[in-house]
């Protein structure tokens, strides 16, 4: 669960695609949840670009590396509307297989629920991150969010989380 308070700080745990731009949902006790259009270029842009440097992360994972931890992949289940992207937290990499655990509330999907132990889907993987020490690496949809923040409010989530956004 350290991870779930880790990337609620993030404020995207799930991001809704293919729906209204830049309309968040609010939750009691529970992460925002940002719906997007599935014409949201930039976040499709990020999306590719970690789909493009996902040997980072498997690289990171099997270093074995101390300093690395927390690590995390973001996959895409479906819904009638399109898709929710969930963070899976708890990851880990063995036979050339990513596996972990739901670690939010799903709003849309039925294909998973908050605690379900999964094996990742590797064709829907939409975002991968990981600490190193306290710089947050890859989370390329984070940081189109954050991108979208309000000074204020990225140095509010920063002083809460304490974290570091690597090339930010």
């Amino acid at each position: 669960m350290k991870i779930k308070i880790i990337i609620c700080f993030i404020l995207n745990l799930i991001i809704i695609g293919c729906q209204k731009k830049d309309e968040v949902v609010k939750r009691i006790n529970e992460p925002d949840v940002h719906l997007l259009e599935g014409e949201d270029v930039e976040m499709n842009n990020a999306i590719e670009t970690a789909q493009n440097t996902i040997y980072k992360f498997k690289e990171a994972i099997n270093s074995q590396n101390p300093d690395f931890y927390n690590f995390a992949l973001k996959e895409r289940f479906n819904t009638d509307k399109g898709g929710e992207h969930i963070w899976i937290s708890e990851v880990q990499y063995f036979d050339d297989k990513f596996y972990g655990i739901v670690d939010d509330k799903p709003i849309s999907t039925t294909e998973v629920n908050l605690g379900d132990t999964i094996q990742v889907n590797y064709e829907n993987i939409t975002d991968w991150m990981y600490f190193d020490k306290n710089i947050v690496k890859g989370a390329y949809t984070t940081k189109v969010l954050r991108k979208r923040m309000t000074q204020k409010e990225r140095e509010e989530m920063d002083k809460k989380s304490g974290m570091i956004f690597e090339n930010e």
